[in-house]
């Protein structure tokens, strides 16, 4: 009788021990079936000096690649992202747009009942560009970047002048 309960309770955990290894692959939530990214960092200058709060947009040329963006830090270092953060770029051909826009005050709107509720607010001007307009358009910027297929680009260098 001893023997035969030894039996059951050593099949106990190697039915749990299969079970769990079966089940294993799906515990990490639903697969990343986004396209591959690639890490792609660089610097932004304008006449010689670091741009701090640059906005660097990757717009693809063609069918190949995704939208990409990335803010530069007080060095006018960036790093870009695709989906989230600085997840890194498709490999692609890309137009390179950057633009540094005037901080602005944010006005809060008032409630109905506030005695300073305007129904007809003024319409605010949009923020000005810091930077010369021409590189805020694609087609007007001149920057290109390369991004291959499995390669970091981690050396990108965008010397921005008037």
């Amino acid at each position: 009788m001893r023997n035969s309960l030894w039996n059951q309770f050593t099949k106990v955990p190697r039915c749990l021990i299969l079970f769990l290894v079966v089940s294993l692959p799906g515990c990490g939530g639903p697969e990343d079936t986004r396209p591959v990214r690639n890490s792609v960092s660089g610097v932004v200058t304008y006449q010689g000096n670091p741009v701090e709060d640059a906005i660097v947009v990757f717009r693809p040329v063609g069918s190949e690649g995704q939208t990409a963006n990335g803010r530069t830090d007080a060095a006018g270092a960036f790093q870009m992202g695709t989906f989230e953060g600085t997840d890194g770029v498709v490999p692609g051909e890309y137009s390179v747009m950057i633009s540094k826009l005037e901080a602005t005050d944010t006005s809060q709107a008032l409630p109905e009942d506030d005695p300073n509720y305007d129904p007809n607010p003024k319409v605010e001007a949009p923020p000005k560009n810091l930077l010369p307009e021409k590189y805020a358009k694609a087609d007007t910027s001149g920057l290109t970047a390369s991004v291959p297929e499995g390669e970091e680009v981690t050396d990108l260098k965008f010397e921005l002048n008037d």
